[in-house]
């Protein structure tokens, strides 16, 4: 495909997680994918206006609007965060929804037919699959949609079943990332009949293998990092965090992010008599991340599968520790296997555990020259697999497909 910006073709992505800035600790992946596919389309970006943020901007490239789907402004939070967790958090946000698609869908046909974008990309079938297909439908415009997790594993019975094959087969392509993912959908399949491609996202490995701040073998730092919800499963870690200091007593542990699992989980904290061993370091913009990964012996994402069927679609954190060369301990839910192979890139232990983890944690603190061992081998593997290089050219070569644009 050529890399002229004068032969680009244009590509229009819908979202509803976008970072505001790139120091927002909104979960960047749909932004770096965006960034990396700019050497192939001219990308623009339509995602849901935030606090303050413009309502448009170009960032690092590429272009983005915002739009508005909510009065008074003050009241605009349905899309701050995941709104999965926004809806079980205030379910009175649940109004907002069926405003947030209708003005999407009008704000997306209005800039999809004035710049005529050469394919659409929705990232979720909920609600940007719908927008997506019923403008391409109007428009003629190919569509392709990616699923993340909350869209599947959230999203769950017989009508959404039915919602989920009739967008996909009224698009081009479907993308999950996770072979998990893939299994949840069996009878989901494209216009051209094909089942989802399993296309995870990506991580820059040079920005975190590029750090040399790692401790020597006797630092003891435990780390975590994601949003502070329940399916990430932090309230399992610090039940287990007292097994790990009754045999390493120096140890600590560090939770970087945020979320409505905060506060609760900072009582449980004191509740264990942890308080002196626990740091919660909050949200950290995405340059912070490397530092928090290489000045750590361990990585561990406690992940559960929630009471509504929720859990871990792929685990980018995962990688992330891992391009850092930092051993990780993960549980076997969702699409975290498909990252961590157990024994060899990191170790997988049963949710819901402490025991477990605590053992899983322990042993790598015991063993540091096997945690460098299994963190060197993850690295490697990571970078063959996972760098964004690599998966944006994945990318890249399908949407030029759904666009019918020759290479």
């Amino acid at each position: 495909m050529s890399a002229s910006p004068a032969v680009r073709p244009s590509l229009l992505v819908l979202t509803s997680t976008f970072p505001k800035s790139v120091n927002d600790s909104t979960p960047p992946f749909v932004f770096q994918l965006c960034s990396h596919l700019l050497p192939h389309f001219d990308v623009t970006v339509l995602t849901p206006a935030v606090r303050d943020a413009p309502q448009t901007e170009t960032l690092q490239g590429v272009k983005v609007q915002r739009f508005h789907y909510f009065w008074p402004r003050s009241l605009e939070r349905l899309a701050d965060g995941a709104i999965l967790e926004s809806l079980s958090r205030s379910p009175w946000l649940f109004l907002q929804v069926p405003f947030l698609v209708l003005f999407e869908l009008i704000t997306a046909f209005r800039l999809a037919r004035t710049s005529r974008p050469d394919v659409i990309h929705a990232h979720w079938f909920v609600p940007q699959g719908i927008v997506a297909v019923l403008v391409s439908r109007i428009l003629n415009i190919p569509a392709v949609i990616t699923a993340h997790g909350g869209d599947v594993y959230g999203l769950r019975g017989r009508l959404l079943d039915a919602l989920r094959r009739a967008l996909a087969s009224r698009c081009e392509a479907v993308t999950v990332v996770s072979r998990d993912m893939a299994a949840k959908l069996p009878e989901v399949t494209s216009c051209r009949g094909e089942p989802p491609s399993v296309m995870p996202m990506g991580v820059d490995t040079r920005r975190f293998s590029g750090e040399s701040e790692r401790g020597d073998n006797s630092d003891q730092t435990v780390l975590f990092v994601g949003r502070l919800a329940k399916k990430k499963g932090v309230e399992y870690l610090l039940r287990a965090f007292p097994d790990v200091l009754a045999c390493h007593p120096d140890a600590r542990l560090v939770v970087v992010g945020d979320g409505p699992c905060r506060g609760e989980l900072e009582a449980l904290s004191s509740q264990l008599g942890l308080a002196q061993r626990v740091r919660f370091a909050g949200a950290q913009p995405p340059a912070e991340l490397p530092r928090f990964y290489s000045r750590s012996r361990v990585f561990v994402g406690p992940s559960v599968v929630t009471r509504g069927g929720d859990t871990e679609s792929f685990g980018l954190v995962f990688v992330e520790a891992m391009a850092a060369d930092c051993p990780v301990v993960g549980t076997s839910v969702g699409g975290i296997p498909d990252v961590v192979i157990h024994g060899r890139t990191g170790l997988l232990v049963e949710p819901e555990s402490p025991a477990a983890l605590a053992a899983a944690i322990s042993g790598l603190l015991d063993s540091p020259a096997e945690a460098d061992r299994m963190g060197s081998l993850a690295r490697r593997w990571v970078r063959r697999k996972f760098d964004w290089r690599q998966v944006a050219r994945g990318y890249a070569n399908l949407l030029a497909r759904a666009a019918g644009v020759t290479e």
